[in-house]
């Protein structure tokens, strides 16, 4: 073969291997034109930026959003306390819920401000998320021999109030929610000193909670309640009905002596 024709066979297979190249980036130039998407990078950075879901990273649990918005500012963003008290002992949403809903002291209601839903929200986020674990083995009963050794003298039996020194009284447990107590006794208010920490641990804390929203509220075994204002005024009521009773009695026989 001579080197003419050899030159000349290399030339046109180049120019037949270029061909295809050609048409290629051109197909490839038309398809960018017409917006077709390009196929996706297999590269990590690609994969991961393809992995990450921005309505996945920008989700949120809602009550844990309510409690940012509405709660951290004065309990902690972790419960911890600040200019309210810490949340260590609020281990029962059925504690929580009134609270946010009515407000206390110094706390105000939310009830205008957030939904239905989102108390009860937020209260089972506190009561499991943010209360100390120990404050959901608190028993009612336990509750009710602390209330009766610590608050009862000046609260009275019945949570009702009592009369203090100097004119003062002890508030009427009935008027607040009942973890309105468990502020009072981390806290301290007026003449009433913080019970929490040295002499009532978190447990027995939550423990009062409890037994305070049974005693403002409590279930009626049937009959007139007569307020609940305690064993005094149920015993002054059965001592008139039995004079009452005695009266009838004397009476009767009296009249049936004298009938003829």
């Amino acid at each position: 073969m001579t080197r003419s024709l050899v030159q000349h066979v290399w030339w046109h297979g180049r120019r037949s291997a270029g061909a295809p190249r050609t048409a290629a980036v051109f197909l490839l130039l038309a398809l960018l034109s017409l917006g077709v998407p390009a196929p996706a990078s297999s590269s990590p950075s690609a994969e991961a930026s393809a992995g990450a879901n921005p309505a996945v990273e920008g989700s949120k649990d809602p009550a844990a959003e309510v409690f940012a918005e509405n709660c951290s500012g004065c309990h902690g963003t972790s419960g911890q306390g600040g200019f309210g008290p810490p949340l260590a002992p609020a281990g029962f949403a059925g504690l929580v819920a009134p609270m946010v809903e009515e407000g206390g002291i110094k706390m105000p209601s939310f009830g205008d401000q957030v939904s239905d839903a989102q108390i009860q929200g937020v209260a089972d986020y506190v009561a499991q998320n943010i209360a100390d674990p120990a404050s959901h083995e608190a028993v009612v009963a336990d509750g009710g021999e602390i209330y009766r050794l610590y608050c009862a003298g000046c609260h009275s039996t019945t949570g009702r109030g009592g009369a203090l020194t100097r004119g003062r009284n002890a508030p009427d447990l009935a008027q607040y929610p009942a973890a309105e107590a468990l502020a009072a006794m981390i806290l301290g208010r007026g003449n009433m000193p913080a019970f929490a920490g040295n002499t009532l641990d978190v447990r027995q804390q939550a423990a009062v909670g409890l037994y305070v929203g049974i005693l403002v509220d409590p279930p009626s075994p049937g009959g007139h309640g007569l307020g609940y204002l305690g064993p005094v005024t149920e015993g002054a009521v059965s001592a008139v009905a039995l004079l009452i009773l005695i009266f009838l009695a004397v009476w009767l026989a009296w009249k049936s002596r004298t009938t003829p």
